[in-house]
């Protein structure tokens, strides 16, 4: 495999931005490679486990005595094994089309792809199981599910009776990923009656996030009256991935109803007074109207061009699938005209031009940052939904500040957040003057290839196709 260079786009054009392309590539192999040495280092932890700082390179610790421990191999996160089962299956289907690694390079992480994904697979069923199948934000690694505290010690959790939450829908994602990997076609049909329960609650706002915040700067504690876009704007990407792998019609609906609810609900075209246009709100209150907390209005910059990115993915379904004799869908058509401007609205909101990231937060009345921390995975997001609105939207008049932006991401990507001492993994987060931090996002695991890995594996099969 060629070394990685680091490349460096002058040109901010399609042209110029190809010649990343192969470091791409690399960085997908690189973090492949170290998320399977790591799997087969500790038989005896049949997790995925990327319980590394980036920072540093180094194992988080066991603490000896275990009540605060939620960073070592005694804290398993259903949201890394969900994402990491959908990543692990979208690397191997991937492998076919790396252009870095010869043939029998390709086999040899087959091989053993294959094996960790049964393994990992089979451990996280009987956890499932084992909770009358459901998941929660920590568990033990027996699958004993826990929060913390606010003196930060460990307590149990009994998430029979709760709404759905992120880790169920994160992994019933995963579930179906593998499931349809493996053949194991029961395993498919209960994923789908799985996501079926997550959407119910989701689209009749019952869902409820399960996320521990370890950032005081970045509390995502539900609230009566306040509805965020989070669990459609992912359901979206869940719908997308539910299409393409079984073709059935019911995925391709819900996903259009719940991007037409995303868009009536959250983003502004015209109903929200005193937002820009295409401004996208991440919570509405009870009424309909932008969640106001302390004279502001949150918006985040990074999941309204996530949200961009998995809309247009199911619209590129949509297309693909229209062009077999189904009649196109007026969602289809007003999006390809509409998503460039929610693209670029949002984008110009979040971006730090000066340190090459988005912002975590940003304050629709002041039009001033929130929470300037800048976390990894808004880049990789931000620039698959870039490549896919150039495939989507061939003709639009924002095609060149779309290129631009695609290119401006991959620059503060490679410049500020990818560490190539540490498998060329990324740092989690970075502050306003471009230095990474110890601040953990979501969970102190590091991403296994779902935010960087998948987002750039469909990043690069768009622009293949340009």
């Amino acid at each position: 495999m060629q070394s990685f260079r680091r490349t460096i786009v002058d040109s901010p054009t399609l042209d110029g931005f190809r010649h990343v392309l192969p470091d791409y590539e690399v960085m997908l192999v690189t973090v492949l490679d170290a998320v399977l040495d790591r799997y087969d280092a500790h038989p005896d932890y049949p997790f995925i486990d990327t319980k590394l700082n980036i920072l540093t390179g180094e194992d988080f610790p066991v603490l000896a005595d275990e009540t605060g421990d939620f960073r070592s191999r005694a804290a398993v996160f259903p949201w890394i094994q969900g994402r990491g089962l959908e990543a692990l299956v979208g690397h191997a289907r991937w492998l076919e089309r790396c252009t870095v690694l010869a043939d029998a390079e390709k086999a040899a992480r087959g091989v053993r792809l294959d094996r960790m994904i049964a393994e990992v697979f089979e451990r996280m069923e009987s956890i499932r199981a084992a909770n009358n199948g459901r998941l929660f934000f920590m568990m033990t690694p027996e699958g004993e599910p826990f929060d913390m505290d606010d003196a930060g010690r460990r307590r149990p959790v009994t998430p029979e009776g709760r709404p759905s939450n992120f880790s169920d829908l994160f992994y019933a994602k995963g579930m179906l990923a593998a499931a349809r990997f493996l053949g194991v076609e029961e395993k498919v049909e209960e994923a789908k009656r799985c996501f079926r329960t997550v959407l119910r609650d989701v689209r009749e706002n019952r869902f409820v996030s399960d996320q521990v915040s370890f950032d005081p700067k970045n509390r995502s504690e539900s609230k009566p009256g306040k509805v965020p876009q989070g669990p459609r704007m992912i359901a979206v990407g869940g719908c997308a991935l539910f299409a393409e792998l079984t073709g059935e019609a019911e995925w391709f609906d819900t996903g259009e109803a719940l991007v037409r609810e995303l868009v009536e609900k959250h983003l502004n075209t015209g109903q929200f007074d005193g937002l820009e246009p295409y401004d996208y709100v991440e919570h509405t209150d009870a009424n309909g109207n932008p969640h106001e907390e302390n004279g502001r209005i949150m918006s985040d910059p990074g999941h309204s061009l996530e949200f961009v990115g998995l809309a247009a993915k199911l619209l590129l379904l949509i297309d693909a699938k229209r062009k077999k004799s189904i009649p196109e869908t007026e969602l289809l058509a007003r999006w390809s005209e509409l998503l460039p401007k929610v693209f670029l609205r949002n984008f110009r909101n979040g971006f730090n031009a000066r340190v090459g990231g988005i912002c975590k937060r940003f304050d629709l009345i002041s039009r001033t940052p929130i929470n300037d921390d800048m976390p990894w995975w808004s880049l990789p997001e931000t620039m698959r939904a870039a490549a896919e609105l150039l495939v989507l939207c061939p003709e639009a008049e924002e095609t060149d500040e779309i290129v631009r932006a695609l290119v401006a991401c991959s620059n503060g990507f490679m410049t500020r957040f990818v560490n190539p001492d540490v498998h060329l993994m990324a740092y989690q987060t970075i502050d306003a003057d471009g230095k990474p931090v110890d601040v953990i996002p979501a969970t102190p695991d590091a991403d296994p290839g779902y935010h960087t890995g998948l987002s750039l594996i469909d990043m690069l099969d768009c622009l293949q196709n340009l």
